[in-house]
């Protein structure tokens, strides 16, 4: 897989592709790039024909440990990689350690051994059973196995050992990634540590852009799941300024979570360039749907009200006041939710615990959302930015 960096902002946004995949010759893919979350394989909410439904477009998926190492001797059995034994094997695919979408308990992980949350409780894994799962899935890139356990709350203490251990983690993986005829032709990201530190953070950085990895995940921000949304973006921006600067710039940055919409865009005027879709599926949780609006602004001018204040993005449909509603979820939207369907009718779903309501939540939300980093390209070849409005 080749990354490869078409252009770049004043403002710091990257414009990149990434071709040269291997299993998938002849697909570009342009970042910013959303890449679709999913739970033990699939798209929560939607079978492979509603997503066509929903989508024709090239899209990368997340594979996430805790939601697959139960399927593993299945897949082993199966010997064709994850992709195919999910039925999306003409889609990117990606594995990630924890699950962005769920929270992960604190306090688990040994110098070691990391414990992933799969349905039926906690599971130990080390390097080598890593790379097992990794070997039999076969993704196109994938996450090195990290430590991670860092938020910031973290002690200097806690942070300097979650860091050690991450990176003898990775140079296991990659003792193994190296010698492995199966993964010849896949990709594998580092994981930058350090916590809330600034100086561990800027050690990590510089230490792992040395090392022979395909690109770069900034981990160990949080502990996953919605309280990603409450992060305060001022404690976050310094860290990631600090840490984009050592890492070379022919590389792609990847930063999981259910961020806000607005966190994403500053996070791409940062320079990242990949992130997943687990807000779409945790807004649909909550039986809400997404509405934020953007629009496009000069690259020079700066919007940063949005930030100080916790401005609506979403409505609840599971609220009595959309009972009689009969306007679609959000005007001029096209996905076929909005198209088909009123908000009454998603509200009587809803209180009737029918099915049908997370679907079609779900689809407008992954369309909403899908929809946003379409603009966010645009608006950057057309060399400006989006905005959200309120």
């Amino acid at each position: 897989m080749k990354f490869s960096v078409i252009g770049v902002l004043s403002n710091g946004a990257r414009q990149g592709k990434l071709t040269n995949i291997s299993r998938l010759p002849g697909v570009v893919l342009e970042t910013p790039m959303l890449l679709f979350y999913t739970k033990g394989g699939s798209i929560p909410h939607i079978t492979r024909e509603v997503l066509d439904l929903l989508t024709k477009e090239q899209l990368g998926i997340q594979i996430t440990l805790p939601s697959t190492i139960q399927c593993f001797e299945g897949a082993k059995a199966f010997g064709k990689g994850i992709a195919e034994f999910v039925g999306l094997k003409e889609m990117l695919t990606y594995c990630s350690v924890q699950d962005s979408a769920r929270n992960t308990p604190e306090g688990y992980n040994s110098k070691e051994q990391i414990s992933v949350w799969s349905n039926t409780g906690r599971v130990s894994v080390n390097a080598d059973k890593y790379m097992d799962v990794i070997e039999t899935f076969q993704p196109d890139f994938y996450q090195a196995l990290s430590n991670g356990d860092t938020n910031s709350n973290s002690s200097k203490k806690k942070t300097q050992k979650v860091m050690d251990s991450s990176d003898k983690l990775l140079e296991k993986c990659l003792e193994r990634h190296q010698s492995s005829s199966a993964l010849k032709s896949v990709a594998v990201f580092g994981n930058i540590e350090g916590g809330y530190d600034i100086d561990l953070r800027k050690l990590s950085a510089q230490v792992i852009a040395n090392k022979p990895v395909d690109g770069f995940i900034i981990n160990g921000l949080h502990n996953n799941g919605p309280e990603v949304e409450k992060l305060d973006l001022k404690k976050v921006v310094p860290i990631l300024k600090a840490v984009l600067k050592h890492l070379p710039k022919e590389k792609p940055r990847i930063i999981h979570g259910c961020w806000r919409p607005e966190s994403i865009l500053e996070m791409i005027d940062l320079g990242i360039d990949i992130f997943d879709s687990s807000l779409a599926y945790v807004v649909t949780e909550r039986k809400s749907a997404l509405i934020f609006q953007y629009f496009e602004i000069p690259v020079e001018e700066c919007r940063t009200e949005s930030f100080d204040e916790c401005s609506a993005i979403e409505i609840n449909l599971e609220d009595k006041s959309y009972k009689e509603d009969f306007r679609p979820i959000l005007e001029d939207c096209t996905c076929l939710s909005c198209r088909k369907h009123s908000r009454s009718y998603i509200h009587h779903l809803i209180m009737n615990k029918e099915l049908l309501a997370s679907t079609l939540l779900m689809l407008h939300n992954l369309h909403h959302y899908m929809l946003f980093f379409n603009s966010i390209r645009k608006a950057a070849s057309n060399g400006k930015k989006l905005c959200i409005s309120y």
